[in-house]
């Protein structure tokens, strides 16, 4: 008499199925984590702002960086615009090549940048969520929109594009600013007291 395997054999599909499922459902996650924090994803950022000063015409990419942390985040490069001079720029994002309130300069031509002062600078207290007053210093300025520096410039400051666009503009608005140990005082209009001057590169 034959053993009828029919029911075995169900089980056997049916455990298969499961089992495939269960890899599939274990190995998205862990192919993701994989690719954005250890694989090519974990640069992906990085390597998309490479390419996108390296397809600009009249601009050299000369070098690029960034934090290593959860993300690769605090991306910075230095470019050399032709017949311009070079750009430092900090805090890049694939948004600064489009539309972006935010544009960092840690300096432009000749000169870099240094300031400190007192006010409210993104530190907010642990148990009520509430900005604080705290002292701060800093080597770059944001120029962009929403930038404590905006307003030294006759034109909008959307994207890097327009950094080059204006570089002979900005420069000479930067060329009336203090030179250290010299200092200029500029208030906003929450309080924020800062203290800012420039710093020629030889």
């Amino acid at each position: 008499m034959e053993k009828d395997t029919t029911h075995s054999t169900l089980i056997i599909k049916k455990l298969g199925v499961s089992i495939g499922a269960l890899l599939i459902f274990l190995g998205v996650p862990v192919f993701w984590i994989w690719y954005s924090f250890i694989g090519p994803g974990y640069y992906a950022e990085f390597n998309d702002i490479k390419t996108s000063f390296s397809d600009m015409e009249g601009v050299a990419l000369i070098d690029a960086w960034g934090h290593e942390d959860i993300t690769f985040e605090d991306i910075g490069a230095l470019v050399e615009v032709e017949d311009k001079g070079p750009i430092t720029f900090v805090q890049l994002s694939p948004d600064s090549f489009s539309s972006t309130s935010k544009i960092c300069l840690q300096s432009i031509g000749p000169y870099q940048f240094e300031y400190n002062g007192t006010g409210y600078a993104g530190v907010k207290n642990n148990e009520t969520g509430e900005p604080m007053i705290s002292q701060f210093h800093g080597s770059s300025i944001e120029i962009g929109e929403d930038g404590w520096f905006a307003d030294f410039f006759p034109s909008k400051i959307e994207k890097v594009q327009d950094v080059f666009k204006k570089y002979d503009e900005i420069c000479e608005v930067i060329s009336n600013w203090p030179v250290s140990p010299q200092k200029e005082y500029l208030r906003l209009g929450d309080g924020t007291e800062i203290w800012f001057s420039v710093k020629k590169i030889k």
